[in-house]
């Protein structure tokens, strides 16, 4: 399927049952049977759901009962033809005689290693020869992060390698009553993991015979045990990698654990994938008094390497330790470790498509400014290649989320100081296949957006973009607006009045053609849940909350201006606007519902559950300009946030705050109209300066219902006024005056909760 990032979060293939597609020529005892050669119209296959599902279709037209019934889409395609199936079969013969080859082999080392009483020590590694300038920046590489026992490579089941520790260890202690391991079959290892009774075997078995070190960590220890580490690696690349792809599995795999020792660039990436991963673990060994020693070692460990080196495997490493600082809390922690990686990045120069690299010559040690200028080596192949490209476009990814949040604080990387091409599909980089991707222009170059094409796509080169990509797109637009909306806006003047307006309009043309643009498989999103692979869908999931972001923080500025809350402002609330804000959130609530069908929302990160918590914020704001009862959404959203707050604290903390504000407005204790004049009366008192460095300074105490009414009104307080009016100057010496300013705002923005479209200033 072209255009999708397609990763692979286990390590076997799914095919559909061919069960249903075979046919028997009819045959007699005396004629030999023959296959038949008949011109006739090939026999239909089952639908693709049916396949996915490994049921029996009836095949009916246009659609078969099943889907039918649940109202979903029937697909039918063509029946592959008998070369193809043939090709299947000698390329899973050949797979499996590779897989067997190298069990041998491995399976050779692993009994010389274990007889060798080494099967419980930390193999040491080799440092790399690797000195050059162009690796690291700053300090030498430090060389105590801590020894990584080895662990075979990652296109061998992990079954097999316990079953394989399990038997040599009864050898050794005389114990002969084992699984046998040649019932470990070849489709077994195709098939990621054995049957559900030889995994049952080897539970048992590796429980009993692991030696004590595997069973009782150490709170003295860097890492968990190898099986451990394979598993949160294993559960990185489910979890994380899919929305922020910036590793490849067979790579990251193979470095690892395959044959050859880890350095410490390579290990400190495994540190950040730990700390990361933790919170997915259910390994009744990880305690969690253990999973908080591991996190807080392995946090410690990327940041003093961090501190003290600057090079590509830094920086992935500080990325992946801010998804996990990020999706706990979006507070100081996170943006202080974002500003170290954005400066970072710029110092390696991620963030241009360079051409030509320079090279010290032999005894020249570049340490002054020249230094910046060898930071980095040409990369040796194009997968290496995208994966700087990917990483830059990580970077951009998180500082948009984590600035948007946010009201007051600008990007850490600017929109022009952005300077890549967008990146491949994940099948091509995965694939190491050298591609072409057309450039990403920022907001900025407006004449692309005046000519009505946001984003051009260069001939045949759409071809090469996958989910990631037209998220890199969007996130271009949801810049723009943020910037578009953080300027203050003089309301005094009309022209500056009818450029707010003309921009918002191309901003929203942007956002419409970018969804024009978006691959076929976009409008199926609700099928594509019940069929394809979970990563698959995760990432058009994530897709779909990142446009609805974009459209409720653009529309939301029209659809309730926090300037509606003066006397006599032109900005009354636009029917257009309000609208586009209600079908962005009700079409999240369904995207919703099918992700929990599928069990999904553990899949989704941070962001996704930032496009909750605006989608819940606005039904507030929408019941607060309206004075109408609040959408009964609201629990749907709460409850979904908290689901994924199990896994991600900061959802957990947005459920929290909303809960509790739903809860006061519903009990009558104060109105949501109320609230939100309370937090924009708030901002805008702390907002105020001293006009004189002897003007006397005060406190004012706020209480935890003043926080919470600032978390959820706030962000929807633009477009900014460039200035008090007159009339309001001087009378914001306390909070009652400041209230009493905006005492208007239930006349001014209908609270009898009729909007009239008639009188729509933005004139859609």
């Amino acid at each position: 399927m072209a255009g999708v990032e397609d990763q692979d979060i286990g390590s076997g293939e799914e095919y559909a049952s061919s069960d249903e597609e075979r046919t028997t020529a009819p045959s007699s005892s005396n004629v030999p049977r023959k296959r038949k050669t008949s011109a006739a119209a090939p026999q239909k296959t089952s639908c693709e759901l049916c396949k996915a599902r490994k049921v029996k279709c009836d095949r009916a037209e246009p659609a078969c009962s099943w889907c039918a019934r649940h109202g979903r889409e029937c697909v039918y395609k063509e029946r592959r033809n008998n070369q193809h199936r043939t090709d299947q079969i000698m390329e899973l013969e050949a797979k499996v005689k590779r897989l067997d080859a190298l069990l041998q082999a491995l399976g050779r080392r692993v009994e010389d290693h274990v007889l060798n009483d080494h099967a419980t020590g930390a193999i040491g590694f080799t440092p790399r020869s690797d000195s050059s300038p162009h690796q690291s920046l700053g300090s030498p590489v430090v060389n105590n992060i801590g020894a990584l026992p080895r662990k075979p490579t990652a296109t061998l089941s992990e079954s097999f390698w316990e079953q394989r520790f399990a038997a040599q260890q009864s050898l050794r202690n005389g114990d002969h009553d084992m699984p046998d391991l040649d019932r470990t079959s070849v489709q077994s290892l195709l098939n990621g993991g054995p049957s559900e009774n030889a995994a049952h075997s080897v539970t048992r078995s590796v429980s009993s015979l692991v030696p004590e070190r595997a069973e009782t960590n150490s709170l003295g220890e860097d890492l968990p045990p190898n099986d451990v580490l394979y598993v949160l690696v294993d559960l990185f690349f489910k979890h994380t990698n899919t929305w922020i792809p910036i590793l490849d599995r067979k790579t990251t795999f193979g470095t690892f654990f395959g044959s050859t020792s880890l350095t410490d660039r390579d290990r400190i990436v495994l540190y950040a994938i730990v700390a990361c991963t933790l919170r997915f673990s259910k390994d009744p060994r990880l305690t969690p008094e253990l999973k908080a020693h591991y996190h807080e070692t392995a946090k410690r460990k990327v940041e003093l390497y961090a501190f003290e080196n600057v090079n590509i495997e830094a920086s992935r490493a500080l990325v992946i330790l801010l998804v996990d600082i990020l999706g706990t809390s979006n507070g100081p922690r996170g943006w202080n470790l974002l500003a170290l990686i954005v400066q970072n990045a710029k110092q390696l120069g991620l963030f241009t498509e360079t051409k030509v690299y320079l090279a010290p010559g032999e005894g020249c040690l570049p340490e002054t400014g020249s230094l910046r200028m060898v930071a980095i080596a040409q990369p040796k192949s194009f997968i290496e290649d995208e994966g700087r490209r990917r990483l830059a476009w990580v970077i951009y990814q998180l500082d948009r989320y984590a600035t948007i949040a946010t009201t007051t604080f600008d990007f850490m990387l600017h929109d022009k100081d952005m300077q890549r091409h967008l990146p491949t599909s994940y099948d091509l980089f995965s694939k190491n296949v050298a591609v072409e991707t057309c450039p990403c222009p920022s907001w900025q170059a407006r004449s692309d957006f005046m000519t009505g094409s946001a984003f051009p796509l260069l001939h045949n080169r759409h071809d090469n973009l996958g989910s990631f990509s037209y998220h890199c797109q969007i996130l271009r637009i949801l810049s723009g607006i943020h910037d578009f909306l953080k300027m203050p806006l003089d309301t005094t003047c009309a022209a500056a009045i009818t450029e707010w307006r003309n921009t918002h309009r191309m901003l929203d043309a942007a956002l419409n053609t970018w969804l024009q643009n978006l691959p076929g498989e976009y409008s199926r999103i609700s099928a594509l849940c019940h069929s394809d692979p979970a990563s698959r869908v995760a990432n058009w999931f994530m897709l779909h909350s990142v446009f609805v972001t974009s459209v409720v923080r653009l529309h939301s500025a029209a659809a309730y201006p926090i300037m509606a809350m003066l006397r006599g402002s032109i900005f009354t609330p636009s029917y257009h606007a309000v609208q586009r804000c209600k079908t962005a959130v009700d079409s999240l609530c369904d995207i919703i519902r099918d992700v929990r069908e599928v069990d999904g929302l553990e899949l989704l990160g941070p962001p996704f559950a930032f496009s909750l918590w605006m989608a819940a914020r606005l039904l507030v704001v929408h019941s607060a300009a309206t004075g109408t009862t609040i959408d009964p959404k609201i629990d749907f959203f709460i409850e979904t946030l908290a689901h994924v707050g199990r896994f991600w604290g900061v959802a957990a903390n947005y459920a929290k705050i909303l809960a509790r504000v739903v809860q006061r407005g519903r009990e009558g204790v104060v109105s949501f109209a109320e609230m939100r004049r309370s937090a924009y009366a708030l901002v805008t008192l702390t907002s105020t300066t001293r006009r004189s460095g002897l003007d006397p300074t005060t406190t004012r105490t706020a209480t935890q219902e003043d926080i919470d009414c600032i978390d959820i009104f706030d962000f929807f307080n633009v477009p900014k006024m460039m200035e008090a009016p007159p009339r309001q100057m001087g009378v914001f010496g306390t909070a009652t005056s400041s209230v009493e300013a905006v005492g208007g705002m239930g006349q001014a923005m209908g609270l009898s909760g009729a909007i009239n479209p008639e009188a729509d200033w933005l004139g859609y």
